[in-house]
């Protein structure tokens, strides 16, 4: 272990107290100067550096650390980036990022898949996945959109939100699909819904970063982000360590990543099947299935003598014509959209047997 690594591991276990047998932490200001006067070859950057990102990992959601480096703001993303249906029935709706515009733009998309598809859409597919944002206003609307009753959706300190009586909310259960880098005002989004009843929650745990957040700039000119106000659901209950899927689906964000922009893509095709050696290609041969007809002649013959062909006679008639193949339906490969189909197919199932 190199010095860095050390000091690291010393100061960020005087931050959590676990130094001190009586369970009482040593004094953080104490520590770091015995460091500062006695141990060689350890800088003050070097210290500064491994106290405050030992400090900061303490707090993780609540406290960010961003660099200043001047680089041009990046573009806005597309709240609502992608909308499809999948297997003529089920609507998806990807979002990009959960701000203003993103309740209207998920009610115009519905309202159009429904007057464009020629089957009843039977479930929502909202895949929140990588989608961020910083706008609870925004979050509340979006899930508001899903509601046709009023009730109490977020609070985030500086205001609140409540679902409002309607009667075009939309339609039907809603499959929601989260990982850890759904963050902000997007899980508060998937909160709300889940918290209504309206759907259930599939993928990975969220990224705990429901918070409001104040600004400080520091004298290197980074900015420090300290959580303020916690933001909390209808019932009262804080977002802030983030959220526990309904059904845990494991997929790496690498392939997770792939799958957004192709669904069917086989990212792990199985390995090839192996050669035969000369010893178990003469086995097989040697054990093969008993024969059976192969084309009329020879159930003809069968029924009317009671006899099976020989080899000569299967060889010298005429072969059957198959008939020609359909070409198989791609397979989703996508892990976590998959499951939120199965899910949203057996609840259709459910309901058509037990209407109401």
């Amino acid at each position: 272990m190199n010095t860095r690594n050390i000091v690291f591991c010393f100061l960020l276990a005087a931050t959590v107290g676990r130094a001190a047998p009586t369970g009482t932490p040593p004094k953080f200001d104490e520590v770091y100067q015995l460091l500062r006067s006695n141990l060689d070859g350890v800088s003050q950057a070097d210290l500064d550096h491994a106290a405050v990102k030992g400090l900061l990992e303490q707090f993780p959601g609540q406290v960010t650390l961003e660099e200043s480096n001047g680089a041009a703001i990046p573009p806005a993303t597309n709240p609502l980036s992608k909308v499809a249906v999948y297997d003529e029935s089920y609507a998806y709706l990807r979002i990009g990022s959960v701000e203003p515009g993103l309740a209207e733009k998920l009610r115009a998309a519905c309202q159009d898949v429904v007057r464009t598809n020629k089957s009843k859409i039977k479930g929502v597919i909202l895949d929140l996945r990588f989608a961020g944002g910083n706008d609870y206003a925004a979050a509340a609307a979006a899930a508001d959109c899903f509601l046709n009753s009023e009730q109490p959706l977020l609070d985030w300190g500086t205001g609140s939100a409540h679902a409002t009586r309607k009667t075009n909310a939309i339609a039907g259960p809603v499959a929601i699909l989260v990982n850890s880098q759904t963050a902000g005002s997007a899980e508060a989004l998937a909160a709300a819904l889940r918290e209504a009843d309206i759907g259930l929650m599939l993928g990975g745990s969220t990224a705990g970063k429901a918070n409001i957040f104040k600004d400080f700039s520091l004298s290197n000119g980074e900015k420090l982000r300290i959580a303020s106000s916690e933001i909390k659901l209808g019932n009262g209950t804080a977002l802030a360590r983030g959220l526990k899927p309904d059904i845990a689906v494991e997929e790496s964000l690498v392939d997770e990543k792939s799958h957004l922009e192709d669904p069917y893509k086989i990212l792990h095709p199985p390995a090839p099947a192996r050669n035969l050696s000369a010893a178990e290609s003469n086995l097989s041969t040697t054990n093969e299935p008993a024969h059976h007809p192969t084309n009329e002649a020879e159930l003809v013959r069968e029924r009317r003598t009671g006899e099976t062909p020989d080899d000569d006679s299967v060889a010298t008639s005429s072969p059957l014509i198959a008939a020609p193949e359909e070409p198989a339906a791609p397979v989703i490969a996508d892990a976590a959209l998959a499951r939120a189909l199965d899910l949203l197919k057996g609840l259709a199932v459910l309901q058509q047997s037990h209407p109401g």
